[in-house]
């Protein structure tokens, strides 16, 4: 999200524009207790009234043993009416029951349930397909037999499908792909939660994408999640690349550039003196949705819980600390329509989640306070400065080379991201030696070759692991 409210983190070059903007995001929250709460969700929906929020993503299971059945129907169909008649918008999220429920022989059958879901509720015109696909709790598999990625392919078949599909029934549903977990580990033989970081895994979908043929898009708008990576982490600190916090949307923007720019999948808006399309919510460019985030708080002492915490809790006042600057944030991020808080009201067993504005008793926390505070104060307009950014055909942040030594002469390159590099060296009267690697976590040290001391040249060209064509070139003078 944007870096102001919060320390600047500005992790591509990127501009800022000042004044206020087109109406903001709606606020609100990823909640499930309004769907089961018996009285259709009206104590939670309430709640959010005098929260100020505006905006409700449920759940809509998909289960492969039964696939034409809706699940959860009966406590749909009690609680999306209370949702509206609360002035609340639903977005449903649509997954599998099960990580290993979609197959790609089931993909169809999966994406007809989508429709079926479309048409048993029609006033519910948002619907993300997929929740972390990248993460192997909620999909399997994520890495194929020989280690290379498996679900971004299968997530862009299950897109295409299911976004012809709801179009087909209906022109004008939002269909929103694909609720990605904001970290991965890229380890296909880690010994548990073998994973895929978000931009690893968005550059392949685009390349599936690219193979594929495809000459229409496979979303409308892009959710994703950024909880923090360590739960005491502030807002500010955000994710190293490849990873993406919740101020870190330029790095979801350049990867969907990366993926898709050229093709028949919308790409961000940028912004800047040639291409200024923030302000308003163009039709033609991706919007985003963050689907989930929230730091779990400590509740210990507190009635109504069971269970040991499972995470480092952070105290109350930080959480609404936190959730106010969240909301501050969304208001000043163009591309962004709808944020949700995960939850409204804490789960009672610790090993879930207690992050929500809600204690499990019903009580409001500090959070609630914090948020609706926010909110009233924004009146959905960007009260600082409004997030801009421009795609860069550059590698993110490519430092030039400098010499090291230890056990002989190196040249060591660095940059924000992943990249390839080629070094040629070359010296007059000798034959150029040409040196290429990899370099995923960021650096790498080569060696000089024997020789190519003083006088010689080191020749770099750097590239980005996610887009190839973005380059970055320069020569080296060597001593030593």
């Amino acid at each position: 999200m944007l870096k102001t409210v919060v320390a600047s983190v500005c992790l591509l070059a990127c501009l800022v524009l000042a004044g206020g903007a087109a109406a903001g995001p709606k606020i609100g929250f990823a909640e499930d207790a309004t769907k089961y709460s018996p009285d259709g969700g009206a104590a939670l929906f309430d709640e959010m009234n005098h929260l100020g929020a505006t905006t409700n993503r449920m759940a809509v299971f998909f289960d492969s043993g039964a696939p034409t059945t809706i699940q959860d129907e009966a406590f749909l169909r009690r609680s999306v009416p209370v949702a509206i008649a609360h002035g609340i918008q639903v977005v449903f999220d649509v997954y599998p029951r099960k990580p290993g429920m979609v197959t790609a022989a089931g993909a169809q059958a999966f994406c007809d349930y989508a429709v079926q879901v479309a048409r048993a509720f029609p006033q519910v015109t948002k619907i993300i397909v997929g929740n972390e696909p990248n993460q192997p709790r909620f999909w399997q598999p994520v890495f194929d037999g020989a280690g290379k990625p498996a679900s971004p392919a299968a997530m862009e078949d299950v897109l295409a499908r299911c976004y012809d599909g709801l179009k087909a029934f209906n022109p004008a549903l939002d269909v929103i792909g694909a609720g990605l977990s904001p970290r991965g580990n890229d380890q296909p033989n880690a010994p548990s939660n073998a994973s895929l970081s978000p931009v690893r895994f968005v550059a392949a979908l685009g390349k599936a994408y690219r193979a594929s043929g495809r000459t229409k898009p496979l979303f409308d708008e892009w959710a994703w999640h950024c909880y923090p990576n360590v739960n005491t982490d502030p807002v500010s600190k955000g994710y190293p690349w490849p990873q993406t916090g919740c101020v870190n949307a330029d790095r979801v923007k350049q990867s969907i550039w990366d993926a898709f720019n050229g093709t028949a999948q919308p790409v961000f808006a940028e912004s800047g003196p040639f291409n200024d399309t923030f302000g308003a919510r163009v039709a033609t460019n991706l919007t985003m949705v963050i689907d989930e985030t929230g730091w779990q708080v400590d509740t210990a002492g507190r009635p109504g819980y069971t269970n040991v915490e499972n995470v480092p809790p952070i105290d109350e006042s930080a959480e609404a600390s936190y959730y106010a600057q969240l909301v501050h944030l969304s208001n000043c991020e163009p591309t962004l329509t709808a944020f949700h808080f995960f939850h409204e009201i804490d789960e009672s067993d610790r090993t879930g989640f207690q992050s929500a504005v809600l204690r499990v008793t019903g009580e409001e926390r500090p959070a609630a306070q914090g948020v609706a505070a926010a909110i009233a104060q924004d009146g959905g307009t960007c009260r600082g400065k409004l997030a801009a950014w421009r795609h860069t055909t550059k590698v993110i942040g490519g430092r030039g080379a400098r010499i090291v030594s230890g056990g002989g002469l190196y040249v060591q390159l660095g940059a924000d991201e992943g990249f390839t590099y080629t070094i040629v060296f070359g010296k007059k009267g000798k034959s150029p030696v040409k040196v290429t690697g990899a370099a995923p976590l960021m650096t790498a040290t080569v060696k000089i070759p024997k020789g190519f001391g003083t006088g010689a040249t080191a020749s770099v060209q750097l590239a980005a692991e996610a887009n190839p064509s973005r380059t970055s070139s320069l020569t080296v003078a060597l001593k030593g």
